[in-house]
């Protein structure tokens, strides 16, 4: 979502060694690990880039979510679950593919997944959950990157570079979210 990481505030992190907010972490990785076993799933908690990353290793299928994403204080555990489907999504979501790794889904594809299936998948054993965590934690990355694209303009102007947001063939905050609460219903991505 956001490279390279920006000087954050302190405190905006979690403690890299903040074992309770790790446990809780990984269980939602392992739900996604179970669900989909043909991906294999970890976090690199010491990196403190903002970011996950989908990429194929031989034929095999991976996802990572870093340590400066998933410490960030804005993400609970439906945020992670988010994530995590979005990242999943990028395999499993299909068409339209991304312009340059044209064998990963494009990124309003993986929300559109991750919300329609991906969330969904992981929790089918409670429909209402599902909804839940894929509601919660869209609203956590609302916030996630509407903050951290306040604080890196506000960073670019204090170097005296002033800075307009492009986000080429991502969804701006506010169109990643309604992906998500539009996927809840629709049949395809628009």
């Amino acid at each position: 979502m956001f490279d390279p990481p920006l000087r954050l505030p302190r405190g905006t992190l979690r403690p890299l060694d903040d074992k309770a907010w790790r446990r809780k972490a990984g269980a939602v990785m392992k739900r996604f690990q179970r669900t989909f076993p043909d991906i294999v799933y970890d976090i690199a908690w010491e990196v403190e880039a903002l970011n996950g990353v989908a990429w194929r290793e031989v034929s095999q299928p991976r996802v990572r979510l870093y340590g400066g994403l998933l410490r960030h204080r804005a993400i609970g555990p439906e945020g992670v679950a988010v994530l995590f489907a979005h990242e999943t999504g990028h395999h499993k979501g299909g068409a339209p593919y991304d312009g340059i790794f044209t064998w990963m889904s494009c990124e309003r594809q993986a929300d559109f997944w991750a919300a329609r299936f991906g969330v969904p998948t992981a929790w089918a054993d409670d429909a209402l959950e599902a909804k839940r965590q894929l509601l919660e934690g869209a609203r956590q990355l609302l916030r996630l990157e509407t903050s951290v694209n306040k604080l890196r303009s506000e960073q670019y102007e204090s170097e005296g570079r002033p800075r307009k947001m492009e986000y080429g063939d991502y969804p701006t905050p506010f169109e990643r979210f309604a992906i998500f609460e539009d996927a809840l219903t629709a049949t395809r991505c628009t």
